[in-house]
């Protein structure tokens, strides 16, 4: 008798929204501390790191509210929407999975974008030109133009039609419950059922992701391993401050190439490849949508513990806090003693 995956989607559900709430809770404090407390990160880098990090709340906020699964069944998936939350038409729904991916795009493109602003502020200071006034707007379009093309595929060439509807309809009533109808569903089948031939429309788009995909990754990679190989020649006439300043720079950014492959760029490598092995498999793949929405809090966490400069702002941060609150306190006791401005945190040790 076939067995219900229904608990385990809740249990993805409960995680996404776990995610939700640190990657909100660490990037309201990355956000803060960028435009207010740190004072090295500046410019069209600053707007750079808020713009990613916003993006990634919202993209851990869509797993929160619309809760997307996968189903893999032997040579295709099933990319649904058990829930239909404000009363949105499944086709409304529909646009708004292909846009989940479309946001997944852009999140990645604006990675690869912030690999080419720091390879060009050591290696070609001329072209930050392209991060000031109206040039800055190229790269709104080449996060625009990633996205939408990767929403669209998504949208066009993974629209079920009567053969996938017909392959996925039994499964999804045997697992969830549900039929592929009456949902939200963006469907992938690699091979026909019949003959067994190969579905060039749903190939299509494995093709595009592959392309998109390939293209950001080489673009982080290009620029990381030039700044490794030339970064102690370029920063050899650099005073200590601004070599160390670099160099917390970079290390952030090899843990941020290095966390995506875990949390972004592996689980869809899984999600476009596995199809075409045509094993016998049944399984929920939620767990590559909790891995995506966890990336948010994980890049978040990186910024906070590399560079010295978010740890310092948040450490008088909480000194100020700490003041307040005391100085409340003796306030509301009555208390005659003012020692709430004299408390501070230099037993935090400030490293590396």
């Amino acid at each position: 008798m076939p067995t219900s995956f229904l608990p385990l989607v809740s249990i993805t559900q409960t995680v996404g929204t776990f995610a939700f709430i640190i990657s909100s809770f660490f990037g309201i404090i990355v956000i803060f501390l960028t435009l207010f407390g740190v004072q090295k990160i500046f410019g069209t880098y600053k707007y750079l790191i808020v713009t990613f990090t916003t993006i990634g709340v919202g993209f851990a906020c869509f797993e929160a509210i619309f809760h997307p699964n996968l189903h893999f069944f032997n040579n295709g998936f099933v990319y649904f929407s058990l829930s239909t939350p404000f009363g949105l038409s499944i086709d409304t729904l529909r646009v708004i999975l292909a846009m989940y991916i479309g946001v997944y795009s852009v999140t990645v493109s604006l990675l690869a974008i912030q690999f080419i602003y720091r390879y060009w502020a050591m290696f070609s200071f001329d072209h930050l030109s392209y991060f000031n006034g109206f040039k800055s707007l190229i790269w709104v379009v080449y996060c625009t133009f990633f996205g939408g093309i990767w929403w669209i595929g998504a949208y066009n060439l993974m629209e079920m039609d009567d053969v996938a509807e017909k392959y996925f309809e039994e499964e999804m009533l045997i697992r969830y419950s549900v039929s592929v109808k009456e949902i939200p569903v963006q469907t992938f089948l690699a091979y026909e059922p019949e003959d067994g031939s190969i579905r060039w429309k749903n190939v299509s788009y494995s093709v595009l992701s592959n392309l998109i995909m390939t293209f950001q990754y080489g673009v982080m990679v290009f620029c990381g391993w030039k700044m490794h190989s030339k970064m102690e020649e370029k920063t050899a006439n650099l005073s200590a401050a601004r070599k160390q300043h670099h160099r917390k720079l970079f290390k952030a950014l090899v843990l941020q190439i290095s966390i995506p492959t875990i949390f972004l760029f592996s689980p869809l490598i899984l999600i476009i490849y596995l199809p075409f092995f045509q094993l016998e498999l049944s399984l929920p793949a939620g767990t590559t949508q909790c891995l995506f929405n966890m990336y948010p809090a994980m890049d978040s966490i990186i910024i906070l513990i590399i560079l010295t400069e978010y740890r310092i702002a948040a450490k008088k941060m909480l000194n100020v806090v700490i003041r307040n609150l005391s100085t409340m306190l003796c306030a509301r006791n009555g208390s005659t003693y003012r020692t709430a401005g004299q408390i501070n945190l230099h037993t935090i040790r400030t490293t590396l």
